[in-house]
């Protein structure tokens, strides 16, 4: 993500903690632009940045990006918990 500062969501087709979240962003949407990428499909994130490959065993999990660059991982991630991080940074 290049943008200053953007969102990534791994996510599975099964994961009614996903569905929620999705739901939840969908009624609220975050200040940030956001991506979605199913964790079978985000093979390439994974190996840029080991670290949050390393987060995603609680899903939904969110990734902080800005510029490129990884700046906070969020497991078992909520609107609210990646809405903290981003007032934190």
């Amino acid at each position: 993500m290049a943008a200053d500062v953007g969102v990534i969501i791994i996510t599975a087709v099964d994961c009614l903690h996903c569905i929620e979240l999705e739901g939840a962003l969908s009624e609220e949407p975050l200040e940030v632009p956001s991506h979605w990428i199913d964790k079978e499909d985000a093979e390439e994130l994974f190996t840029q940045f080991p670290i949050f490959a390393a987060s995603v065993d609680l899903l939904p999990c969110a990734g902080i990006f800005s510029n490129g660059e990884a700046l906070a991982v969020v497991r078992a991630a909520t609107s609210q918990r990646i809405s903290e991080v981003l007032t934190s940074l």
